[in-house]
């Protein structure tokens, strides 16, 4: 948060999927995530949505969002939700048969164009004006922003929206309009317990690795696949140092020896069924699962030549307590 002094607009980031929205008066509203899907009028809150801007003298727009869920106040008459749900719990109800999609919201972060042009008018006016549109809607809102006078209301907009509610993080434009994306940051000390073989394996290259945390009674927890922060030379350098040392195989991983530490940063974590293994005869052999934190996003920080694989240094309870 230090590098924003000079921005002006903080919408929160909502933990969900990346949504643009195509309305066209008379014709059914269409939305599109990062990956190409395209969703229609059959979910609730894009229905509602369409409604709502049907009412409004707008004959095109494009508007920006997030699909996200949420654990919502026992007030039903409040659209603040009690909680942020974590992206996979997002794609579970919204794509599983048996999800909830009563959890299901839609989060206006911004108003790209209208009738053809691109909005250019100021940013919070273009919030501003989100809302005046969707003021009705039950499923559909502009997500929380504000516009600080002060670096102490920032931080307590962010303690409350993102520390206490869950949301993912926030936005920010300064004055030239410019964007920024601020996330919570989660750093850790792991070991790398296996090189994955991946399709730049044949040409000698270590594109990402599993790490390990270890619990109380030195059982392996893995936490993750780190591929993130490991440029060509590394990748390389990873492939000549450790895969001469490979100590046995698993189905799409080699093992290495000696085990070596590393420093990991990640956005954050959620929980997922993890593999366990304990070392036996010097493989690791695995003993069932459990349900554990799984890093999000694992960036590859240094490496932590003043670590041992032991509790005091790459403790599971430790760095990811409950």
């Amino acid at each position: 948060m230090e590098a924003l002094e000079d921005t002006r607009i903080y919408p929160t980031r909502a933990d969900g999927e990346f949504t643009a929205i195509s309305y066209q008066r008379g014709k059914p509203l269409m939305a599109f995530n990062l990956w190409g899907t395209v969703r229609g009028e059959s979910f609730p809150w894009l229905r509602e949505l369409r409604e709502a801007l049907d009412r409004q003298p707008v004959n095109e727009a494009v508007l920006l969002a997030e699909t996200y869920a949420a654990e919502m106040s026992m007030d039903v008459t409040s659209k603040i939700p009690a909680h942020v749900l974590k992206l996979p719990e997002v794609m579970h109800h919204l794509k599983n048969g048996n999800g909830d999609q009563s959890k299901i919201r839609l989060g206006l972060f911004d108003l790209a164009s209208v009738n053809g042009k691109t909005a250019n008018s100021s940013f919070d006016w273009r919030l501003q004006e989100l809302e005046s549109w969707v003021k009705d809607c039950a499923l559909v809102h502009v997500l929380p922003y504000v516009q600080p006078g002060s670096r102490d209301e920032v931080r307590f907009f962010w303690e409350w929206w993102v520390v206490r509610l869950g949301y993912e993080g926030l936005f920010a434009r300064d004055d030239q309009q410019n964007l920024y994306k601020v996330k919570k940051k989660l750093t850790l000390d792991a070991v790398i317990i296996g090189l994955n073989r991946t399709e730049r394996w044949a040409k000698e290259e270590v594109t990402s690795f599993k790490i390990a945390l270890l619990d109380k009674d030195g059982i392996f927890i893995e936490v993750g696949d780190v591929a993130s922060g490991i440029d060509r030379q590394l990748r390389k350098a990873l492939y000549r140092q450790l895969v001469p040392h490979s100590t046995s195989d698993h189905d799409e991983w080699v093992e290495v020896r000696p085990f070596v530490v590393v420093e990991v940063e990640a956005t954050e974590t959620f929980r997922q069924v993890k593999p366990r293994y304990s070392l036996e005869e010097g493989r690791l052999k695995q003993v069932g699962t459990v349900e554990a934190h799984s890093l999000r996003h694992p960036r590859l920080v240094r490496f932590r030549g003043d670590k041992t694989v032991v509790v005091e240094d790459i403790g599971y309870e430790r760095q990811l307590p409950n």
